[in-house]
């Protein structure tokens, strides 16, 4: 059997097809969050991306994991969009949280938490989300995110408390003026992925001191709000999933130690062990 998975999120899409022999082929793409971007435009990027990529090779079964897709209907919107272009294909859409679920334990039980673009926290057992912390987005929650970071780096930029090496870095990196920044921030559909580009300082810049209690902080915030959501927090095993947190894996260990929580797993990318069960069960 032919199998393509997909780990979407609002940035990137990354894509493993592998054939009944085990033979793969990888791509990555443009994000795909149907919140951001219409039907034409994701079956556009399919179209253009992967299915050119496998060229007359046709997967059986595609798994599709991918942010904006807990509302019923823009899951169906991707599911038309990816049936355009694999209409012969027995096509699933699931939620990112999912991924990232089946990511860090299988069909045990335990927390799963995203700390991408945005964040995300649910409770999960044997491929179901039994329990999900509210998501509130990128305006009023994704604490511990690299949106939630970028709006961190960007507010202290501007309030002139920000260290003058990172300061110095920043306006390298691109035209910081207020004229250019705040339009893009505001006016554009892609807001919270340009917001959460200024988080790329946090890798550059891992071991600086502001950046270490920055992160520290948004790793607090994250726990008291999302993870404190579920009553069994202290109990179960928290299995985490993204580079931010692959990044500070000590600092996210430090502040759930400190609140009797249990870090048992960070995975950076979820997709080489989606594809490891999706093709081992």
């Amino acid at each position: 059997m032919n199998v393509l998975i997909a780990d979407s999120g609002s940035t990137k899409t990354d894509w493993i097809f592998v054939n009944s022999e085990g033979d793969r082929i990888s791509y990555s793409g443009e994000g795909l969050n149907p919140y951001f971007r219409t039907q034409e435009q994701i079956s556009k990027a399919i179209k253009e991306g992967i299915a050119t990529k496998l060229s007359d090779k046709k997967p059986d079964k595609i798994f599709f994991y991918g942010s904006g897709t807990g509302n019923e209907s823009k899951a169906a919107i991707l599911k038309r969009a990816i049936q355009e272009n694999f209409s012969d294909s027995d096509a699933k859409v699931e939620t990112d949280i999912l991924g990232a679920a089946i990511a860090c334990f299988g069909t045990k039980k335990g927390i799963a938490c995203i700390l991408g673009t945005g964040s995300g926290a649910c409770l999960y057992e044997d491929e179901r989300i039994t329990q999900k912390a509210p998501s509130l987005g990128f305006i009023l929650g994704d604490e511990g995110s690299g949106g939630y970071f970028g709006k961190k780096i960007l507010s202290s930029y501007y309030n002139q408390t920000l260290p003058e090496d990172l300061k110095n870095a920043l306006e390298k990196s691109g035209d910081m003026s207020l004229e250019t920044v705040i339009p893009k921030v505001y006016e554009k559909s892609l807001g919270n992925m340009f917001v959460a580009s200024f988080s790329k300082i946090l890798m550059d810049f891992n071991s600086h001191p502001f950046i270490r209690k920055l992160i520290r902080e948004g790793f607090e915030a994250f726990a008291n709000t999302q993870l404190t959501f579920f009553a069994e927090s202290k109990s179960l095993e928290i299995g985490f999933v993204g580079s931010i947190a692959s990044k500070y894996e000590d600092i996210l260990k430090e502040v759930l130690e400190k609140r009797g929580m249990k870090v048992a797993i960070v995975v950076r990318k979820p997709l080489d062990r989606l594809v490891e069960f999706h093709t081992n069960n």
